[in-house]
């Protein structure tokens, strides 16, 4: 009898304590899901940064060494991109103090509604932006919703539009760079033939500006030494060793980072806002900062 009492008060000892335990895991798994929410839906969208990309190229001649171009993308204001964002982004983008800013693409967003507050307010915040040399831009999906506002936009602010066209940039050389610039593949008979032309014949490097990354698959690799992207957003949600998981159209394997097919390199920014889903996790909203040189 006296062994039956000592199980049973072991018995009832242990259950509180498995009960104990067990709120504590359902604790501490709400707390995180909470700080996870939080940090994927609020937290993160406040933290821009810039990622450093140097660009060794034999084809350049030593006078661009130390030559900057600066990308920002993906914006869609009023998404999770408002004005605190855009400050900081205009700050950050003036500390790189770089020699060409170029803007790739989806200022608006499809489902927001942009006041007469908000226009103003991207108009003078965009004009603040400072480039060296020029400021260049070109057209996302999303902003032809609005193709006379974005134009209005980006005119009033200093930016030039590249629409099936290309600017030269002498820069100290004679020499060039070639930057061509194509709008929203989605949404435009694009002309890479018609971008490409020009009557110069020292050109040694050409850039191309283009929203959405799968352009790379439809491009001559002879003809174009460099692109710049967006429209990915990064995926949204990175997952160590899987990437992103949301696959917009037109960016197909393309999602983030570095890509390369024959003579022709590719970079992907994960640009800075959202769109659809509004969060990001372990993707920080980024403006790409490259720099160009030649060690012959």
């Amino acid at each position: 009898m006296k062994e039956e009492k000592i199980i049973e008060e072991n018995k009832t000892e242990k259950q509180p304590k498995k009960h104990s335990l067990l709120k504590k895991i359902i604790l501490f798994s709400v707390i995180g899901l909470i700080l996870l929410f939080c940090y994927s839906y609020i937290w993160i969208h406040k933290f821009i940064t810039i990622t450093e990309t140097a660009i060794i190229e034999e084809k350049l001649n030593p006078n661009w060494n130390g030559f900057k171009i600066v990308q920002f993308t993906d914006i869609h204001f009023g998404k999770t991109t408002n004005e605190k964002e855009i400050e900081k982004m205009v700050n950050q983008i003036n500390l790189t103090k770089g020699d060409i800013v170029v803007f790739t693409g989806d200022l608006f967003d499809n489902s927001i509604n942009l006041s007469d507050k908000n226009i103003d307010f991207l108009k003078s915040s965009l004009k603040k932006i400072n480039a060296k040399l020029m400021k260049l831009a070109i057209r996302g999906d999303s902003d032809y919703k609005n193709i006379e506002l974005f134009n209005e936009i980006m005119n009033e602010t200093g930016f030039k539009i590249l629409e099936n066209e290309n600017v030269l940039i002498f820069d100290n050389g004679i020499n060039p760079i070639q930057i061509s610039g194509i709008s929203s593949i989605q949404n435009q008979e694009y002309n890479l033939q018609k971008t490409l032309e020009t009557t110069e014949q020292n050109i040694n490097y050409k850039i191309l500006l283009a929203h959405e990354p799968e352009i790379l698959n439809e491009i001559n690799t002879k003809e174009i030494d460099l692109i710049l992207s967006g429209h990915s957003l990064g995926g949204l949600i990175d997952i160590p060793y899987l990437g992103g998981l949301i696959d917009k159209p037109k960016t197909g394997k393309y999602t983030k980072g570095k890509y390369e097919k024959d003579d022709t390199i590719m970079y992907v920014s994960s640009g800075i806002g959202t769109e659809n889903l509004s969060l990001r996790f372990n993707n920080t909203p980024t403006i790409n900062l490259y720099r160009f040189y030649n060690y012959d």
